[in-house]
């Protein structure tokens, strides 16, 4: 087998770093763009417009923290509570909010997809051998661990479906739903399983290979050493030649 030149792990924590970098670019350029054509602020601005009817109708104003509740006279606490009550029983205030969620959280996955499909698919078809930005800056390059060149469906199970939905999109979504306490227990557990399985993979390939790579069976490389051949034929005869010249050195 043709050796493996592995990538230094400082090199792809910069050229990942740098992937970051572009990718949230376009991330919140996609964002922007999105919410705008779907028009999210239209059911965020008549949730609000629900908001402020319901605190002019009980004199009150909505998000007291618990000391400020505290302060207020046992009248006072009656109607904030019936405020409340009321404004959380408005199926019309209640669809709008959720609406509002649904699509932003499925903007910004949508987003996380598309943005890796652009970098990790799109752009490497282009420049050859997996090359994102951040690879080509750092002179990284992608092939399979039998130092075959990647095919088309490989890049994109390795850049969309691992790195994109597995590592990006479904865990970034999960953290925004704990932190907006909609998902609860169950979405730290389910970052749980994913750390587990990005650190399994990590300690089995010895700190070389995340998930994404074990799923595509890849291996990130220095480009400008590395040998990578476009069918295992290439390769075989190659590992002759070499093992001939070997042989050649050894006698004289």
């Amino acid at each position: 087998m043709a050796d493996i030149q592995r990538a230094a792990f400082s090199k792809r924590i910069f050229a990942f770093l740098a992937d970051i970098v572009i990718g949230g670019l376009l991330l919140t350029g996609l964002y922007m763009l999105m919410s705008t054509v779907l028009n999210i602020d239209k059911y965020s601005e008549k949730y609000k417009a629900v908001r402020t009817s319901y605190e002019e109708q009980y004199g009150v104003t909505f998000g007291l923290d618990r000391e400020s509740f505290e302060k207020l006279t046992e009248e006072e606490k009656k109607v904030y509570t019936a405020a409340v009550d009321a404004m959380n029983g408005d199926e019309e205030a209640n669809k709008a909010i959720r609406t509002a969620y649904r699509l932003s959280f499925g903007i910004f996955a949508a987003g996380i997809v598309v943005t890796t499909l652009l970098l990790e698919f799109i752009v490497p078809l282009f420049t050859k051998d997996g090359r994102t930005p951040g690879k080509l800056l750092f002179g990284l390059g992608v092939m399979r661990k039998n130092c075959l060149r990647m095919s088309a469906p490989v890049s994109f199970v390795r850049g969309v479906i691992g790195k994109g939905v597995f590592e990006l999109a479904l865990p970034a979504v999960i953290i925004v739903t704990v932190f907006s306490n909609v998902t609860g227990i169950f979405g730290i557990i389910m970052l749980a399983v994913f750390l587990i399985l990005e650190t399994v993979a990590l300690v089995k390939s010895g700190g070389s290979s995340a998930l994404h790579d074990v799923l595509a069976d890849t291996v990130v490389i220095d480009w400008h050493s590395q040998m990578i051949f476009n069918t295992v034929e290439e390769r075989e005869a190659f590992e002759l030649e070499r093992k001939k010249i070997t042989e050649e050195e050894y006698i004289n």
